[in-house]
C-alpha cells in the first residue's frame, strides 16, 4: 500500500499550503517509506507516499497525463494493467512510466467517469481534471484500499488514513457515537461512518465527484449484484473447473512485482488454498523465493481446552511441507506466538493504527503477522481474505435452514427489526437486536442513553434493502457480509491498517473482479451442501490442499478475548482505577456497569464463546483507548 493525501479548494483564490500537505504525508509515512512527493496547482494539492512494487526508479506519483491537464495519485494495484495498457497504446496514448496505475489516467481520458468499471485491482484514487476543475475520489469494488475525507474551511481534505486528515489545522476530534453503536450491533463500523465525527470513509465501489461551489456527489459504480432468480445450473464440473482456472489467474496476478512477495499460512482452508495453489501449480518464477508467515495462538493457561483448540500449528505444518517440497532451497518461513501478554502489549498500537475501537483481539495477531513480513525481504503478502463472504463460509449460512423452523419463537419486536434491517422479518443476520439493545442501554452512560435515538445503528438499515429483495438466504447473507463485515472491518482496521503499519501491502486473490463476477452466476447448491460450507471451493481445492484441511470443521480465526485477558497479568496495568476514571471522564459508558462487567469477566469459570458472543468489555476498553490516543471528546 501507498499513501495519498490532498486538499481541494472549493473557493477559487485560496492558496494551498505545501507545508500542510507535507505534514499530512508525514503522519502516514509508514504507508510508503520509499519516497514522497507533493504537487500544488491552482485549486488542488496532492501528496504521495510511495511503497514501490513496479518501475522502482520511475514510478513516483502524482502522475500527469500527456497534456498535463489531468493529475492523479493512486494507492493500490491494477492487476489487469497489461491488457489495458496495450489497448490504450493502440489508441495513441503515451505512457511515461512502467507502473500499473498509469492506466487510470488514460482510461479517464477515454471513458470519463466510467473508467473505474474497467479496473481489476485494489485502489484508492484521487484524480483531478484541470479543465473541468473536477476532483474524483474513487475506492475499489470491495474496499481493500481506504480513503477518508472531510469538509472544513471551504475545502475537501482527504487522505489514506484519518491521522493524515487530523494534521490539517482546526479539524475537530469528536467521537462519532453512531460508529460506537455500529460496533455494538454489527461486525464493525460501516462506511461512510468512522469513529471520528464529520470525517467520512469512502464506500467500497463508490466515486465522489467534487466541483467548485457544489455539494459532493456520491456515485456507486459497482456492487455485488445477485440475481433474484436462481442462475442457470451448468453442472458442478463446470463450476469447479472454472473456479480452478480463475483462482490460478487471480493468485498469479498478485505475485507480479519487482520485489519479493510472501503469503500467509494459517492452517485454515482459505490461506491453504492460496499457499497450495502457489506450490502445487508452481506459480513462483525461478527467481522468486517462497516467503511464508504464520501465527500460533496460545494461552497463558496451557491446560485451557478452549485455547488449545485455537492452535493450528499442525495444519500449518502440512501446508509448509507442501511449499518446502515445491521450492527446495527457496523457502523461508517465519512465525509468531500470540497469547494474552502480546495482546495487552500491542493493543494500544493496534488501536492507534486502526483508528477504530474493536470487539475482537485478533487484530493484534494480524499486527504481529505484518511485523514478520516487514522483517523479511517481502514487501507484500497474499491472504485468504474474502472467501467466507462469497463462498458461504460462516456459521450463519449453515444455520439459516434451521432458523426457519424457529419462526414461531420470534417476537414481534424481532420480526419488525429484521424487516427494517434486512428486508425479511424472518432473516436473522447475527443478533436479536431488540434483546441486545437492552444490554446497550445499561452500558451507555445516562447522558448518552438519553440521546440514543439520534445515533442508533439500528434505526435504519446499514445496507440497501432494495438489493436484498427476492434473494435466497445464502445470497442475502453474502451481500450483508460483504457490506458489514468485509469492507471496513476485515479489509479495513483488521487488514489494511495492520499491514500498512509495517509498510507492507496485503493482496487478496479471492477478491479478484473475475472471481466476484463468477460467484454471482453460481447456484446456491454448489456453494453450500447442507452443513458443508464452501463446498465449491473445497471441490476446487481437491488434490491441491491436504485432505485433512479440506475435511476440517470450519473454525474462525480467533485470539483470546477479554474473559481470558482479565485473568492474565496484563490486566492489572490496563484495567486499574485509572482506567475507570477515564471511562467516567469520557462520559460514553456507565462506569459502575463497566466495573460490574470487569468483575464478571474476571470470575472463575466465566468464558466468552469466542466470536459468537459480543466482547463488550473489549469494546469499552478500546473506545476508551481510542479517545485517549486521539484526544477525542463527545
Amino acid at each position: 500500500m501507498c499513501g495519498i493525501s490532498g486538499i481541494y479548494n472549493l473557493k477559487r483564490n485560496d492558496p494551498i499550503s505545501g507545508e500542510i500537505l507535507d505534514r499530512m504525508l508525514e503522519a502516514i509515512a509508514h504507508r510508503g517509506p520509499d519516497g514522497k512527493q507533493v504537487m500544488v496547482f491552482d485549486r488542488i494539492g496532492l501528496g504521495f507516499n510511495r511503497l514501490s512494487f513496479l518501475d522502482l526508479k520511475g514510478g513516483m506519483q502524482p502522475l500527469l497525463n500527456e497534456d498535463r491537464d489531468i493529475v492523479m495519485a493512486c494507492n493500490g494495484e491494477i492487476y489487469n494493467y497489461r491488457e489495458l495498457r496495450e489497448e490504450l497504446m493502440a489508441k495513441g496514448h503515451v505512457f511515461t512510466t512502467k507502473t500499473d496505475v498509469e492506466v487510470c489516467l488514460h482510461l479517464y481520458e477515454e471513458l470519463g467517469e466510467e473508467f473505474p468499471k474497467k479496473l481489476n485491482g485494489q485502489f484508492a484514487i484521487a484524480l483531478y481534471d484541470m479543465k473541468e476543475e473536477k476532483l474524483l475520489l474513487v475506492r475499489d469494488q470491495t474496499g481493500i484500499c481506504p480513503l477518508f475525507y472531510t469538509l472544513a474551511d471551504g475545502r475537501v481534505i482527504f487522505a489514506s488514513e484519518i491521522k493524515g486528515i487530523l494534521e490539517y489545522p482546526g479539524i475537530e476530534r469528536r467521537l462519532n457515537l453512531k460508529a460506537v453503536d455500529q460496533l455494538m450491533n454489527f461486525p464493525g463500523v460501516v462506511a461512510p461512518n468512522t469513529f471520528f465525527k464529520n470525517i467520512y470513509s469512502m464506500r467500497a465501489g463508490h466515486m465522489l465527484r467534487i466541483l467548485p461551489g457544489k455539494e459532493p456527489v456520491d456515485m456507486e459504480y459497482w456492487d455485488m449484484i445477485y440475481p433474484a432468480e436462481e442462475p442457470e445450473d451448468k453442472g458442478e464440473k463446470y463450476y469447479v473447473e472454472k473456479l480452478r482456472d480463475l483462482l490460478e489467474k487471480a493468485i498469479s496476478r498478485r505475485l507480479i512485482a519487482d520485489v519479493p512477495i510472501g503469503f500467509y499460512i494459517s492452517g485454515g482452508l482459505d490461506s491453504s488454498v492460496v499457499s497450495c495453489y502457489i506450490s502445487e501449480k508452481r506459480l513462483l518464477t525461478p527467481d522468486q523465493k517462497a516467503y511464508t508467515f504464520s501465527a500460533e495462538i496460545r494461552s497463558e493457561n496451557q491446560n485451557d481446552k478452549t485455547y488449545k483448540a485455537l492452535d493450528e500449528s499442525r495444519f500449518q505444518q502440512m501446508v509448509k511441507d507442501r511449499v518446502t517440497a515445491a521450492y527446495p532451497g527457496r523457502f523461508e518461513h517465519s512465525s509468531v506466538v500470540v497469547n494474552e501478554d502480546e495482546i495487552w502489549q500491542y493493543l494500544p498500537k493496534v488501536i492507534y493504527h486502526a483508528e477504530a475501537a474493536v470487539k475482537e483481539s485478533y487484530d493484534v495477531a494480524a499486527f504481529l503477522l505484518s511485523d514478520l513480513v516487514m522483517k523479511s525481504d517481502a514487501k507484500a503478502v497474499l491472504t485468504g481474505q474474502g472467501s467466507d463472504e462469497f463462498f458461504c463460509g460462516y456459521a450463519g449460512y449453515t444455520m439459516d435452514p434451521f432458523r426457519k423452523l424457529m419462526r414461531s419463537r420470534m417476537t414481534k419486536e424481532e420480526l419488525e427489526s429484521n424487516e427494517l434491517l434486512w428486508g425479511d422479518p424472518y432473516f436473522r443476520f447475527e443478533r436479536i437486536h431488540p434483546e441486545i439493545r437492552k444490554i446497550h442501554e445499561t452500558l451507555y452512560s445516562a447522558d448518552v442513553r438519553s440521546e440514543i435515538g439520534s445515533f442508533s445503528a439500528i434505526s435504519t438499515s446499514p445496507v440497501n434493502v432494495e438489493r436484498l429483495k427476492g434473494l435466497s438466504d445464502p445470497r442475502r447473507r453474502s451481500y450483508i457480509d460483504y457490506k458489514l463485515r468485509l469492507s471496513d472491518h476485515l479489509l479495513g482496521e483488521h487488514g489494511d491498517r495492520m499491514v500498512s503499519a509495517h509498510s507492507v501491502e496485503g493482496r487478496h486473490p479471492f477478491l479478484d473482479a473475475e472471481i466476484l463476477d463468477f460467484m454471482t452466476t453460481v447456484p446456491d447448491e454448489h456453494k453450500i451442501k447442507g452443513t458443508n460450507e464452501k463446498y465449491l471451493l473445497k471441490r476446487a481445492a481437491e488434490g491441491i490442499v491436504p485432505d485433512e484441511i479440506l475435511k476440517r470443521k470450519k473454525f474462525p480465526f480467533q485470539a483470546p478475548g477479554m474473559s481470558a485477558m482479565t485473568k492474565s497479568s496484563g490486566a492489572e496495568k490496563f484495567l486499574d482505577e485509572a482506567f475507570f476514571e477515564k471511562v467516567r471522564a469520557q462520559g460514553v459508558f456507565d462506569v459502575d456497569q463497566v466495573r460490574r462487567m470487569k468483575e464478571l469477566y474476571s470470575s472463575d469459570g466465566f468464558r466468552l464463546m469466542g466470536a459468537y458472543e459480543i466482547d463488550y468489555l473489549l469494546i469499552v476498553l478500546t473506545v476508551t483507548m481510542l479517545c485517549e490516543t486521539y484526544h477525542m471528546t463527545l
